[in-house]
């Protein structure tokens, strides 16, 4: 970014990162949603990050968006790239920019369970037995197995050659290339049929199952859709108007190593993959988790209370992060207990060509090297 540029952004967005500040600490039944300039946001006093920040974007031909965060205000924050790399009249990616977010769909889904857990709708020791009377194997798992990662089940997206009967795979893989819906009910048709891949809470194995199954607990406890509980429950309180759970609600498009442009089906993808975000929207969602505005703190420390995987969550010495991937999108969801710091980068580029993961821990090494 040139000098000329931030120049320009200096008094408005040191004006716009106090009013999102504000609204980060407003109570959770009163927040609004404050709009962000799409070209993007620079926090004065941290110039120097974000010009290094930036020239190593542009240097690695990054594509998509980032927002580096600290105690409910943005530090820095651009897009990079276009939203459509097929289409001639593309719009350029901007903060406000939507992609898929994958797998960090599954924070959501952890604190809308534990949200029922606190409300004394539910118990995270209960067996899913209860839940999914005709499952084999209910009376082996519990809730807390699936929050953590440690039920034995086959992975129904990342092993669906395994979960699914060979027709029922390679019907799912049509429709995915013609992004066709799929019967909503498929995984619970073939949930029992399914091997399990090791005991229930013998080990540790990550699992979209897990997530998809929790999903429907949060749509049988409620009474309501899955997608009607995260939307009065978390996307609401924490003012993130531009998310959504639509299939291919997006405002960007990716395209795989043969161009092709596909999602995962949304019956397959509920509660494991199927959030649409922003990175200024993930940023709100960062501020008010970690503020014990959406669980408890007492319950935001039992999600986290592990060396490895919590609840929906990755810990990691002093933070929290999720990564997520689908077929052409890839997004990264960190959070440093350190200075209270946020680093989200999400693209419409897949794993293979850039790796969000990588680029923000690249971030954070910059990130202490200037702040």
């Amino acid at each position: 970014m040139t000098k000329l540029k931030i120049t320009k952004f200096n008094l408005v967005m040191t004006v716009l990162a106090l009013c999102f500040f504000c609204v980060a600490c407003t109570p959770v039944s009163k927040v609004k949603t404050a709009e962000w300039p799409d070209e993007g946001v620079i926090e004065p006093r941290y110039r120097a990050f974000a010009q290094a920040a930036d020239a190593y974007l542009t240097e690695c031909g990054f594509q998509g968006s980032v927002l580096v965060g600290s105690r409910g205000k943005i530090l820095f924050a651009r897009g990079y790239g276009v939203c459509d790399d097929k289409a001639r009249d593309s719009l350029p990616i901007g903060v406000n920019t939507s992609f898929e977010a994958g797998s960090i769909t599954k924070q959501l889904t952890a604190a809308a369970i534990m949200q029922l857990c606190e409300a004394g709708k539910l118990a995270v020791d209960e067996k899913l037995s209860t839940f999914f009377p005709e499952f084999d194997a209910g009376d082996r798992i519990t809730i807390k197995m699936l929050l953590l990662m440690r039920s034995g089940l086959t992975d129904h997206i990342n092993s669906a050659d395994e979960f699914f009967p060979k027709k029922i795979y390679r019907h799912i893989e049509v429709n995915q290339m013609a992004r066709k819906p799929v019967a909503d009910n498929l995984v619970l048709t073939y949930l029992s049929d399914a091997p399990l891949l090791a005991e229930p809470d013998s080990t540790y194995f990550y699992c979209n199952t897990n997530y998809y199954l929790l999903a429907r607990i949060i749509e049988m406890v409620s009474g309501e859709s899955y997608k009607d509980y995260i939307q009065k429950n978390i996307f609401e309180p924490c003012g993130m108007s531009r998310s959504n759970l639509d299939f291919q609600k997006t405002d960007t498009k990716g395209y795989d190593y043969k161009g092709r442009y596909y999602s995962i089906p949304s019956a397959l993808a509920l509660g494991c993959g199927d959030l649409n975000s922003t990175v200024v929207d993930i940023f709100r969602w960062n501020t008010f988790f970690t503020r014990g505005k959406i669980v408890s703190k007492k319950t935001f420390k039992k999600m986290i209370d592990s060396e490895s995987y919590g609840y929906g969550i990755y810990r990691h010495q002093n933070s929290i992060f999720h990564a997520g991937v689908t077929d052409v999108f890839n997004s990264y969801n960190g959070y440093y207990f350190d200075g209270k710091l946020s680093i989200i980068v999400l693209s419409n580029c897949p794993s293979v060509k850039i790796n969000t993961t990588s680029v923000a821990r690249n971030l954070h090494k910059i990130w202490k090297g200037k702040k």
